[in-house]
Parts: structure tokens; C-alpha cells; sequence
């Protein structure tokens, strides 16, 4: 089984760790196992990741052109 951690995580995202240590918060991933204090996750938990963020970004987008939208 091919395990990440949240650096390889983000290198394979094109992010930094922190965004990738809070999508995994969020979305409430499990980590598979530690290796010392370095929590390993799945290969699954990219698209987890992933996918998150995205919606974040296009939540972040609506929310900004609607406040646009209302100014005068």
C-alpha cells in the first residue's frame, strides 16, 4: 500500500502543507498509520484533498463576485 504524508501530499497538489493539513482536518481523513509523529495517509486522500480545496476556492469565488455584485 503506497502511503503520503501531508508534504507528499501537497508536492502531488501543487499547494503547501498547511492547506493540506487543513483540508485533511476538515474533511475529517484518516490517517492509515505514523511513522514517529508523521501521520500517513492513503493515495485516496489526494483526490479527498483535492477535491476540497476546490470547492473551497469556487465557494471563496461565488462569495466574492456576489459581494461585488451588491455594491454600488
Amino acid at each position: 500500500m503506497l502511503v503520503l504524508t501531508t508534504g507528499q501530499i501537497a508536492e502531488q497538489i501543487g499547494t503547501d502543507r498547511d492547506r493540506v493539513a487543513y483540508a485533511i482536518r476538515k474533511a475529517r481523513v484518516e490517517p492509515v498509520g505514523r511513522a514517529g509523529m508523521v501521520r500517513l495517509f492513503p493515495q485516496s486522500a489526494v483526490g479527498v484533498v483535492r477535491d476540497f480545496l476546490a470547492a473551497k476556492r469556487e465557494s471563496r469565488a461565488l462569495l466574492s463576485t456576489s459581494r461585488q455584485g451588491g455594491r454600488a
